[in-house]
């Protein structure tokens, strides 16, 4: 259907519903974008913290992924958003 404005130009209508589900896709995509980084700190927090153990325990399975003790301690230490 179309819509006309006062000079008679006609206008295009946008269907009903429409506007609702472009907000909800916005809305989505930003909050699975938001999830994405979650999951990326929880990822990487849980990694720093098996490497800290892992530099506490053992320097030869250090050497065998070749990471020395203090870089092991260093990358352990940071925080998870960095």
């Amino acid at each position: 259907m179309s819509n006309y404005s006062p000079q008679g130009l006609t206008l295009p209508r946008e269907p009903a519903g429409m506007r609702a589900l472009r907000q909800q896709s916005v809305s989505s995509s930003s909050a699975s974008s938001w999830l994405r980084t979650l999951e990326f700190w929880i990822d990487r927090s849980r990694q720093r913290r098996q490497l800290g153990e892992l530099a506490e325990l053992n320097d030869y399975l250090l050497k065998d992924i070749g990471v020395s003790r203090e870089e092991a301690m260093r990358e352990a230490e940071k925080p998870f958003w960095r």
